[in-house]
C-alpha cells in the first residue's frame, strides 16, 4: 500500500487564485509509518542501482544497505520514479525490478518533471533525491559520492546539478567524498559558494577521494561523531540555514585502492572517454565501468564497501538526530525552528497550572505524553471557493465568471493538519470522509493523519463552497455535512487508545453531540484536557450538554454570547459591548471552561483564565492580546484553526501564555499568507518574542 502526499501550489488568475494540484510522492508503508511514528528515516538514491553497478551486485548493494540501515534503528527510503510517480521507499520486487530493468532515466532536478509527465521509470540521482528528500523532510541522505565539477570544467562548465542542489536543500548527505574522476579542488570551491558545510567524518579532516582515503585536499570542517554529526545539522535547521551539509566518510581502510593504481586508471579512462565523445551525465557510468575492467573488480569491490559503510554512519546520525529532536534540545519539530524559552516567573507558572485542575494536565515536553500525538476528533471537508470576477452578484440564474479554489478545510482537520505540520507528524484526526475524488484528495494532504475507519464506503465526502463577491466578501455559503454523523462513539471506541496516549484532545462543533458528550466525559475521568473550537454559534452550546469542564475553547464573540445565552439566558446585559461584555460573558462559563480564548479577529484575542478556587468560585483574570494588521492577505479561511493550533503547540511546549500567543500569531499570519487553509511549510521566526498585552482583570 502506498499514500500520496500533496504537494500545493498557487498562481494568480485574474481576480481570484488558481490551485494547482499535483501528487507528488508515495510512500511505501514502512517509511508511512516512520513519519506517523517520528521514527528516523535515511534516504537513499536509486542510480546506483541502474548505472552505478552491474546485476547481481547492484541488488545485492541496495538490499545490504536497506539491511544495514534497519539493524541500526533506522528505516532506508530508496528514492525513484516508477511509472511516473516519485515514490519514497521501495520493496523488494521494486528493488529487483530496477536492477534488472533496462534503458531507465537517469533523472536529476533537471529531469524529474518530464519524467513524472511521461510516465517513465526514473532512477534519481543525489541532485534527484535530495528534492524528494526534502519534499518528505527526511534530513538524512546516504550514498557513494557526490557529482562535482568535472576536469577542465573551467573551460567546459561541466559541473553536476549534486552540488547546486546541495545548496538549496537542508539535507545532510553523508558520502564517500567525490571520485577522483572529477576535479576535487574545485569541486570544494563550488561547494563553498554553495554555502555548503562539508565536514570530514572520523579522526581526520583529509577529504575523501572515494575509492581512497586521501585527496590531498582538507575539508573545511571535521565531525568526529554521529552525535556530533547530528548536533551540526540541528544547528544548522535551527539557525534556518536552508543549504546542505556533506559528512564525507573515507571508505574502510581494508578497502581502500592504492592511489597509483586507480589514479593510473583513471586517466586512461578518461582519455578513452574523450576519443568516444562521451559526455555530460554518460561520463561518470562509463568511466566507472572502464575503472572496474582496469581493476579487474577490485573497484566495484570498494565501491560496495564504501556505501555499505557509509550506510552505517548515515544510520547512526539519523538515529542521534531523531533523539535530538526527540528531547526537543534545539526544536520540537523538523518545520519550526524557534528556540525554547521556558519563563518561571510566578505568571507563566500560574498559566499552567490554571489547566491542570479537573480535566487537565500537565502538558510539558519533559513528560512522555507530550511526545505523544495529539488527537483531533471533528469535521474535515473540501473547501472550494468561486470568486467572481464582476462587482456585483445577481442571483436570478445567470452565470458570472469566477475564479475557483480548492483546499482542504474542516475546523478539526485544520487544526490536525497544523498541529502534524507543527509537531513533526505527531497529530491524529478522527472524522468521516468518503472514498470518492474529494476524500482521497482529503487523505492525500497529510500522509497518515487521519486513522483507520474514517472513509465510509459509498460516502459523499463533506464539501462546502463559499460564493464570493470580487472584493473577497462572502455572499452565500453552501454545506453538504451529513457524513460528519458518521463520527460516532464506536468510532472513537475503536481508537481509543490514541485518545488514553494523547497529551491533549481537540473537538470541535461538527462532530455530533453524543460523540462531543462521550468524549468530554472520557476525558474528565481520565484527566485529560479537551480543547473545543466550536465551528459556529448553533454548534457552541455543544460542549456545554455534557455538564463537565474542560480545559479550553477558543470562540469568536458570537459563539461565545451563545454560549452564555445557554448557561444563563435570563442574565445576558442588555447595554454592554466591547470588553466588558466580554468579561461578563466569560465569567458566565466560569464553571464550564478553564480557560478561553476570544478571538476577535483583525484586534487581536482575549485570554480569559477562570481558576478553580475549590469551593469558594472562581478567580477570573484576562489579558487582551493584540496583534498586527497585515497588509497583503492571501486567504483568511484557515487563520483561526492555525492560531489555535500554535497556541495548543506552545502549551505542549511548556511556554508562558505570551509566548504561546507569539507562536499562535505566527503560525495565523503563515495561513494569511497562504493560499492553503493549512501552509505546507509553517516559517516561524527563530525565537519565541513575548506578544505585548494589555491586563484587564
Amino acid at each position: 500500500m502506498y499514500l500520496r502526499s500533496n504537494i500545493m501550489s498557487a498562481t494568480r488568475a485574474g481576480h481570484g487564485l488558481r490551485r494547482l494540484s499535483s501528487n507528488a510522492l508515495v510512500y511505501s508503508e514502512e517509511v508511512l509509518h516512520a513519519k506517523t511514528t517520528g521514527s528516523p528515516i535515511v534516504a537513499l538514491e536509486s542510480t546506483i542501482i541502474t548505472h552505478g553497478m552491474p546485476y547481481p551486485q547492484n541488488l545485492e548493494t541496495a538490499v545490504a544497505v536497506e539491511t544495514i540501515i534497519r539493524e541500526k534503528g533506522a528505516v532506508p527510503a530508496t528514492v525513484a520514479i516508477l511509472k511516473g510517480q516519485l515514490t519514497v521507499g521501495l520493496s523488494r520486487e521494486q528493488l529487483e525490478y530496477l536492477a534488472h530493468a533496462k534503458g531507465v532515466v537517469k533523472a536529476s532536478r533537471r529531469d524529474l518533471a518530464p519524467v513524472t509527465a511521461a510516465g517513465l521509470d526514473g532512477a534519481t540521482t543525489v541532485a534527484g533525491t535530495l528534492v524528494a528528500a526534502d519534499l518528505a523532510d527526511i534530513p538524512v541522505f546516504v550514498t557513494g559520492g557526490i557529482g562535482g565539477v568535472h576536469r577542465e570544467g573551467e573551460n567546459t562548465l561541466d559541473v553536476s546539478a549534486d552540488l547546486t542542489e546541495l545548496g538549496r536543500s537542508r539535507a545532510a548527505v553523508v558520502c564517500s567524498g567525490v571520485k577522483s574522476i572529477l576535479d576535487i579542488g574545485k569541486t570544494l570551491e563550488y561547494l563553498e559558494t554553495q554555502g555548503v558545510c562539508v565536514c570530514a567524518f572520523g579522526e581526520s579532516d583529509e577529504f575523501p577521494a572515494f575509492y581512497t582515503r586521501r585527496s590531498g585536499h582538507r575539508a573545511p570542517h571535521r565531525t568526529p561523531t554521529a552525535a556530533h554529526a547530528a548536533r551540526l545539522l540541528a544547528a544548522a535547521r535551527a539557525l534556518c540555514l536552508e543549504s546542505g551539509t556533506v559528512i564525507a566518510v573515507p571508505v574502510p581502510e581494508e578497502h581502500a585502492m592504492d592511489e597509483s593504481v586507480i589514479n593510473e586508471a583513471i586517466t586512461l579512462a578518461l582519455q578513452e572517454a574523450k576519443r568516444k565523445g562521451i559526455h555530460g551525465k554518460e561520463v561518470t557510468p562509463y568511466i566507472l565501468a572502464a575503472v572496474s575492467e582496469a581493476t579487474g573488480g577490485k573497484s566495484l569491490d570498494t565501491n560496495m564497501a564504501l556505501i555499505k559503510n557509509n550506510a552505517k554512519v548515515g544510520a547512526d546520525i539519523a538515529v542521534e538526530f531523531n533523539k535530538l529532536m526527540n528531547v526537543d534540545n534545539v526544536s520540537n519539530n523538523l518545520n519550526i525552528g524557534f528556540s525554547r524559552r521556558v519563563d518561571n516567573s510566578a505568571d507563566s507558572r500560574s498559566f499552567h497550572t490554571s489547566c491542570r485542575s479537573r480535566g487537565s494536565a500537565p502538558l510539558s515536553p519533559s513528560e512522555p505524553a507530550a511526545s505523544e500525538p495529539v488527537l483531533a476528533i471533528g469535521g474535515a471537508n473540501v473547501d472550494r471557493t468561486y470568486r467572481v470576477a464582476e462587482d456585483y452578484i445577481k442571483l436570478d440564474g445567470s452565470t458570472h465568471p469566477c475564479a475557483m479554489a480548492q483546499c482542504g478545510g474542516g475546523v478539526a482537520r485544520n487544526m490536525a493538519e497544523a498541529l502534524w505540520r507543527l509537531r513533526g507528524g505527531r497529530a491524529r484526526l478522527l472524522t468521516a470522509v468518503g472514498d470518492d475524488a474529494d476524500g482521497h484528495y482529503l487523505t492525500g494532504i497529510a500522509p497518515g493523519l487521519l486513522l483507520d475507519g474514517c472513509v465510509v464506503r459509498g460516502a459523499r465526502t463533506p464539501t462546502y463552497a463559499a460564493i464570493m463577491d470580487a472584493r473577497g466578501e462572502c455572499q452565500l455559503g453552501l454545506g453538504d455535512m451529513a457524513l460528519h454523523n458518521h463520527i460516532s462513539i464506536e468510532l472513537v471506541n475503536r481508537h481509543m487508545d490514541v485518545l488514553e496516549k494523547a497529551p491533549v484532545v481537540v473537538l470541535d462543533g461538527n462532530a455530533p453531540q453524543a460523540t462531543i458528550k462521550y468524549v468530554i466525559q472520557h476525558c474528565s475521568k481520565t484527566n485529560k484536557p479537551v480543547f473545543f473550537e466550536p465551528t459556529d454559534r448553533r454548534k457552541a452550546t455543544k460542549v456545554l450538554h455534557s455538564g463537565l469542564r474542560i480545559a479550553y475553547a477558543s470562540p469568536n464573540l458570537t459563539e461565545l454570547r451563545a454560549m452564555a445565552r445557554f448557561v444563563k439566558p435570563y442574565m445576558l446585559p442588555d447595554h454592554v459591548n466591547g470588553v466588558d461584555e466580554i468579561l461578563y460573558l466569560s465569567k458566565m462559563l466560569s464553571s464550564f471552561i478553564e480557560c478561553l480564548i476570544v478571538t476577535l479577529g483583525a484586534k487581536g484575542v482575549i485570554i480569559v483564565r477562570n481558576k478553580d478556587l475549590h469551593g469558594n468560585g472562581y478567580d477570573t483574570t484576562a489579558k487582551l492580546y493584540p496583534v498586527n494588521v497585515m497588509e497583503s492577505i492571501e486567504n483568511v479561511s484557515g487563520a483561526g484553526d492555525c492560531f489555535a493550533s500554535g497556541f495548543l503547540h506552545g502549551v505542549l511546549s511548556n511556554l508562558n501564555e505570551p509566548s504561546c500567543v507569539s507562536i499562535g500569531f505566527e503560525a495565523a499570519k503563515n495561513a494569511l499568507l497562504s493560499s492553503n487553509t493549512v501552509p505546507s511549510n509553517f516559517k516561524m521566526s527563530t525565537d519565541v518574542k513575548e506578544s505585548s498585552y494589555k491586563t484587564l482583570l
